[in-house]
């Protein structure tokens, strides 16, 4: 029983090492075949660390640990038309930090935000491709281009990074 228990123990710490670690949400069914457990128990051991205060979330594409807690937050303003909108953010993606959303101050709806969960290159093609398959313009178009992003990483430096990237690059950058 109390083997049992450490062997519990152990694998709940390693479920919290695992989202700590992952860039992207983790599948329930990909968590509990790394642990050697059913879906079941896994679902138990989520319940007991939230529980425990572990800001775990169930999203639609797994489970993830809540921003707030582990991630390092800024919002920047930039400003470009939308051809460059690709670079924008394949710069900011390529120094580790993720694009959490866009917002603009819409002058007649005022603040509005969208969710954007953009985190690998991979995110990014999708959704330009999205865009540019639809005929909608983007936020941004309806403010001259100026528009704003909350940017997550583990560090600081990651996003003081990408950021002198940005302005590298010709993007006139105002941080909040």
């Amino acid at each position: 029983m109390i083997e049992e228990s450490l062997q519990a123990l152990k694998r709940r710490e390693h479920i919290v090492q695992l989202l700590k670690e992952s860039r992207q949400p983790l599948k329930g069914s990909l968590l509990a075949e790394r642990l050697g457990v059913s879906r079941q128990t896994l679902v138990g051991d989520i319940a007991l660390l939230r529980k425990e205060g572990y800001p775990i979330l169930s999203t639609i594409r797994g489970y993830r640990l809540e921003e707030s807690s582990i991630l390092q937050h800024e919002v920047i303003g930039i400003s470009h038309p939308p051809e460059r909108l690709e670079r924008e953010l394949s710069i900011i993606i390529a120094h580790h930090v993720g694009v959490k959303d866009v917002m603009i101050d819409h002058p007649v709806y005022g603040k509005v935000t969208a969710d954007l969960n953009l985190y690998t290159p991979k995110d990014v093609r999708h959704f330009v491709e999205r865009w540019k398959a639809s005929s909608l313009e983007l936020f941004s178009e309806w403010t001259g281009g100026l528009h704003y992003h909350t940017l997550v990483a583990e560090t600081s430096e990651d996003i003081e990074a990408a950021i002198q990237d940005l302005i590298a690059d010709g993007f006139p950058v105002e941080r909040t």
